[in-house]
């Protein structure tokens, strides 16, 4: 005799409740997606950031994280950002898609804006808000589930059905840049703590993710005649989010068209967890960034030692009269080049 989980509502409902209340919410408090280098996906880590250079900036970065793991977590990003002379002012736009297990996915559409003044002769301070519409999916056609008992995978695979929510998101940040060599920030993300689950009897909210990053440029001439300069540029990224944190320190080193990156993230408890390699070229306004995350322990001894490829693209483009930026607005986070400064000096 067979049986037929379509038959049996109370069966059905008990299974799909059982994923929606268990898995979903589960992911859903899940950290979010971070880039190790996160200089270079600035509108993600700061509204402040936004339109902060004196060029505008296409972005454009693609993360497949635990490699070893068929369609563990992938997540693509595209953002463009400029500054508005005239107000003082900085406006972006950013699509953000983040893909767990193939199924479950999170895709946003993000607008930005910034606020930039002076302080103090050389202080930059520089607020910036973050309005998001981000839709949680689920997409029961990518999955893979048992089937060696009554409730077979087939049958389960029948009764559930695509799933989706939209909902506003908001976030709030603040850049500090000092003397043209040092930028600090702080950020809130998810300020309205809106319910993500797809599940309608496990309501729980996202809570508010904070952060704080700092880097700095120290420029360095070897031999009196060096056009270049070889910029060291130190920086550190922590954010918390409930019980979870993230820590990630190192330095970039670039030597004009190449830079290369080291750094240690730590996860749970500052607890290392992973070397960060980054390699990249910058050259006539377009720059790509390559960055493998090695892990260096895992939890359990059945699962792989995965790592992490990143890659980062950005077009830089000039406007036709040139801007008349605040000081030091221009060496951001995501600045890896100050020769063009250094041979004006010269």
């Amino acid at each position: 005799m067979s049986l037929k989980i379509s038959q049996y509502p109370v069966v059905r409902c008990g299974v799909l409740s059982l994923l929606l209340s268990c898995v979903l919410p589960f992911m859903a408090k899940a950290q979010d997606a971070v880039y190790s280098q996160f200089m270079f996906d600035a509108l993600s880590v700061n509204p402040g950031l936004t339109g902060i250079n004196d060029y505008y900036k296409l972005t454009a970065g693609f993360r497949d994280q635990w490699v070893q793991v068929n369609n563990a977590y992938v997540n693509y990003f595209a953002s463009y950002d400029q500054k508005i002379e005239s107000i003082n002012s900085g406006a972006g736009i950013q699509v953000y898609n983040d893909v767990a297990g193939g199924v479950y996915s999170r895709t946003s559409v993000e607008l930005f804006y910034s606020y930039q003044f002076s302080v103090a002769k050389d202080l930059i301070i520089s607020p910036g808000l973050q309005f998001a519409m981000v839709q949680r999916a689920l997409n029961v056609s990518g999955l893979t589930l048992p089937s060696n008992n009554i409730f077979s995978g087939d049958r389960i695979a029948q009764t559930l059905e695509n799933r989706s929510v939209l909902f506003p998101d908001v976030g709030f940040g603040v850049i500090a840049n000092y003397s043209d060599r040092f930028s600090f920030g702080i950020a809130a993300h998810h300020l309205n703590a809106p319910v993500e689950t797809l599940s309608e009897i496990n309501q729980k909210r996202t809570p508010m993710s904070l952060s704080a990053h700092f880097i700095s440029y120290f420029p360095i001439r070897f031999g009196k005649f060096d056009k270049r300069a070889m910029i060291f540029s130190p920086g550190a990224y922590f954010r918390q989010q409930q019980y979870q944190n993230y820590f990630s320190a190192g330095m970039n080193i670039a030597y004009d068209p190449v830079f290369v990156g080291l750094w240690l993230r730590t996860a749970a408890g500052f607890n290392p967890e992973s070397a960060i390699f980054m390699v990249g070229l910058e050259q006539n306004d377009f720059r790509i960034v390559y960055n493998y995350d090695y892990k260096l322990a895992t939890s359990t001894e059945s699962f792989p030692a995965t790592g992490a490829h990143e890659i980062v693209l950005t077009w830089k483009f000039h406007p036709k009269k040139k801007m008349q930026t605040i000081k030091c607005s221009k060496y951001s986070l995501n600045n890896s080049s100050i020769n063009s400064k250094i041979k004006n000096k010269r």
